[in-house]
């Protein structure tokens, strides 16, 4: 498929400059605090990673809960995807989504630049097919 004449070229990704924030170097030696499967832990490790509320919740998805939330427990994508704006599960976020900041745009800050829209397009084919309807 070729590109419209108005398409520019992307610039080149510069991999050392763009992306070494968010490199983590790869620790794989065993973690000495961990156990093996199969081991009994201390209740006092279990009540620090499961406080009370937790443990009530266990089992329960969010239609068992009055507010009907989404718990901790539940494979849902806002308990598995935060929308804090960190990039990394280590780096700390903010406490508010980061798609939520809305203001007025002008017309050149509207979607991808100069192109048309999806909706546009859609509407150029449609008309273009009622001018020239396909032979039946």
């Amino acid at each position: 498929m070729t590109q419209p004449r108005s398409a520019k070229d992307p610039q080149p990704i510069d991999d050392s400059e763009d992306y070494m924030d968010s490199v983590e170097e790869l620790d794989l030696e065993p973690d000495p605090d961990r156990g093996r499967i199969g081991d009994t832990r201390p209740e006092s490790a279990v009540e620090r990673e499961l406080p009370p509320h937790r443990v009530r919740q266990a089992g329960l998805t969010g239609a068992a809960t009055p507010d009907h939330e989404a718990i901790a427990d539940d494979l849902d994508p806002q308990i598995l995807i935060a929308e804090d704006g960190a990039r990394s599960p280590d780096e700390p976020g903010e406490n508010r989504p980061t798609d939520t900041e809305m203001r007025i745009v002008g017309a050149d800050e509207i979607g991808a630049g100069g192109e048309l829209e999806e909706a546009e397009r859609e509407d150029a084919l449609n008309e273009a097919r009622q001018r020239n309807p396909l032979p039946e």
